[in-house]
């Protein structure tokens, strides 16, 4: 027994050293900041739950690291957008988004606002307009700010927080606190980036550090962005509110802050396992609770592969939320090092979408959007088609799909290849969030066609040299604003390739890439007829002649995209031939000396994006199924169904 001991106490020991020290603390994370550090935020607020209503104030310490000086400043007012019908959201969503809808919209509840109280500057109250609509707020300046300048705003407001419709609200004894604070827009050059708050779009801030201090009801579990500093040795009480305790939060090179809160004993004592040198939290109540495990494994499937993909996560926290399923509203969304990823509590045929999918792709946001970070208002697929890329990725090398069995699989990147080719040329790649044909329209430019155009791009480059492009891309440009011209930069660099053919056809572009075999034809080849030379003609009855059969096939371009494409056949004599057509015309046929007994289009997968695989290769005996193939195909499905229950 003593020396089991001995062998457990060297085992630990040695892990110690592996691990290393910790670097960090809850108050300092970087010993170097990892960002600009160009807008920092000292907030107080206090949250009276029972009204959902919150009092705050803010310190917003902004720096100019533009080229000209502003007399002007805007501010997001983010709920705003919930204010009434004549917000550009509400408007624009019709009052239905992220599969939720607004609710009851004659009670004064379902509805919020961002009420700024005072802005001052050096003493002085500043006055401002709106500018679209209530979302932003312009304030006006008493002198210009130059390049370099740093200015300190002293802030005041109060939100009502809506019944939860998109991403933002409460729901029963549940409340999601996003874009819940009065935010500066983006500086850039000699103007300013300041959207309002579209339906079809999401955020763009700028990198810095936060400092908040939340009072809360002493019965209420949080969940948050950053590390808590306080409650060391005792809970802090509120000396102006009783029944409250001021949390003390702290986040470095963020550009964003949420929280969360549900009185909850799981979310007053959340499960917290380290991974990789990150302490993940999760807040996980109701029948869901079942489903840990999948969400611990996806989640540190994701910690996992974009550490060995991109880079080691660099945050000391995660948090993972599984939000209630009356809160649908507030699912499915990032924050920096948080998420809300829920799970399904009855899930019989075991689909990898929630929690496996979810998780995956919240979490790659803490990458594309998070350190990475693009503007969603104005080029949405850097983040959402980066991230839906990952997504695929990481489902594919953890799960392989996202349904699976003996007879039938779905493929981790089927949503985005289905909602692509059902609107395929509605916009291009380049297209701003809340400027496109519809909200199918946003989802195929943000997430799908992106999807399927890395793929594309991968199989063009082959996968070691994409996966150093994807590197060098995450590791380079991590922390600072970046466009669609970085990645072209960086991808031809890394591959050494002119991908200007490839950025003009499909980040561009709208047409769309479909090869078909439009027909197969074989004949006898017959001689005779009426021979003469130099005689009376003579008839002669057609014989077969040598080659005997011959056989032709036509293959056509539907599509817009002129790519060359090769083309596989194999003839009736065991002859096997490789084409390649330069696919310049519409329609070409080649003729061959014995019938065609198969054909197949792009038979090496170079172009991913191929629209219809079906009519891109033949086959003169399709296959035909029978009784006992679809009598089992029905019972498997059934009897995993009833495994899933727990029958049998």
């Amino acid at each position: 027994m003593g020396r089991r001991w001995m062998a457990l106490l060297v085992m630990l020991a040695t892990v110690g050293l592996v691990a290393g020290p910790r670097t960090w603390t809850t108050e300092k994370w970087f010993e170097k900041p990892r960002s600009p550090r160009i807008a920092n935020y000292r907030i107080e607020a206090a949250l009276d739950f029972e009204h959902k209503t919150l009092e705050g104030r803010e310190t917003l310490s902004w720096r100019n690291t533009g080229t000209a000086p502003t007399q002007e400043l805007p501010l997001h007012l983010y709920l705003n957008a919930f204010k009434g019908p004549q917000s550009l959201f509400v408007k624009e969503s019709g009052g239905r988004l992220r599969r939720d809808h607004q609710d009851r919209q004659e009670e004064a509840a379902s509805w919020g606002y961002c009420r700024l109280l005072s802005v001052r500057l050096d003493g002085k109250d500043l006055d401002g307009h709106d500018g679209e609509d209530e979302t932003v707020r312009w304030l006006k300046l008493p002198r210009a700010v130059v390049p370099g300048e740093t200015i300190h705003l002293d802030i005041v407001w109060e939100n009502r927080y809506p019944r939860v419709f998109a991403r933002s609200g409460w729901s029963d004894t549940f409340l999601m606190s996003g874009q819940w604070f009065p935010k500066v827009g983006v500086y850039q050059g000699d103007h300013w980036n300041c959207h309002a708050y579209h339906a079809n779009t999401e955020f763009f801030a700028d990198f810095g550090v936060y400092d908040v201090a939340l009072s809360l009801p002493n019965a209420l579990g949080l969940a948050h962005t950053g590390t808590q500093t306080n409650f060391v040795t005792e809970i802090e009480q509120d000396p102006k509110r009783p029944l409250n305790v001021i949390w003390r939060l702290h986040a470095e090179d963020v550009h964003d802050f949420a929280w969360a809160v549900m009185p909850s004993e799981s979310w007053r004592k959340p499960a917290m396992y380290e991974y990789r040198g990150v302490q993940v939290f999760y807040y996980i109540d109701g029948a869901n609770r079942g489903n840990f495990a999948r969400h611990r494994r996806a989640v540190e499937n994701a910690l996992r592969w974009s550490e060995e993909w991109y880079f080691k996560y660099p945050y000391p926290t995660l948090t993972v939320i599984d939000t209630p399923k009356d809160a649908s509203g507030a699912d499915g969304m990032e924050y920096p090092t948080l998420i809300t990823a829920s799970s399904v509590a009855f899930d019989p045929l075991q689909l990898r979408m929630e929690p496996e999918l979810v998780s995956l792709h919240e979490f790659g946001h803490q990458y594309f959007y998070g350190m990475l970070a693009s503007n969603e208002f104005e080029e949405p697929w850097l983040d959402e088609g980066f991230t839906s890329w990952f997504t695929h990725k990481a489902m594919e090398r953890s799960y392989h799909a996202v349904m699976s069995g003996r007879r039938f699989q779905v493929g981790t990147d089927f949503i985005e290849w289905a909602g692509y080719w059902s609107l395929p040329s509605s916009d291009p790649l380049t297209r701003f969030g809340f400027k496109t044909l519809s909200g199918q329209g946003y989802f195929i430019t943000a997430y799908a066609k992106p999807t399927l155009v890395l793929n594309q791009l991968e199989a063009m480059l082959g996968r070691p040299v994409m996966e150093q492009v994807l590197r060098a891309y995450a590791q380079e440009l991590a922390f600072h604003h970046l466009n669609r011209n970085d990645f072209r930069r960086v991808a031809e660099r890394v591959s050494g390739r002119d991908l200007s053919a490839f950025w003009r056809d499909f980040v561009e572009g709208t047409e769309v890439l479909d090869y078909v075999i439009r027909g197969v034809k074989s004949q006898d080849v017959l001689q005779g007829g009426w021979l003469y030379s130099d005689k009376p003609p003579v008839f002669a009855a057609p014989q077969p002649a040598a080659p005997g059969r011959v056989g032709s096939i036509t293959l056509e371009r539907r599509g817009g995209i002129r790519v060359p494409i090769t083309l596989w056949v194999r003839l009736e004599n065991h002859e096997e031939q490789r084409l390649v057509w330069d696919g310049q015309d519409r329609w070409i046929t080649y003729e061959f000396d014995s019938p065609v007994a198969a054909a197949v289009l792009d038979p090496d997968g170079n172009y991913p994006m191929l629209k219809d695989r079906l009519h891109a290769s033949y086959n003169p005996k399709p296959i035909r199924r029978g009784f006992h193939y679809w009598a089992q195909m029905v019972w498997g499905a059934v009897a995993g169904w009833m495994q899933g229950c727990g029958i049998g």
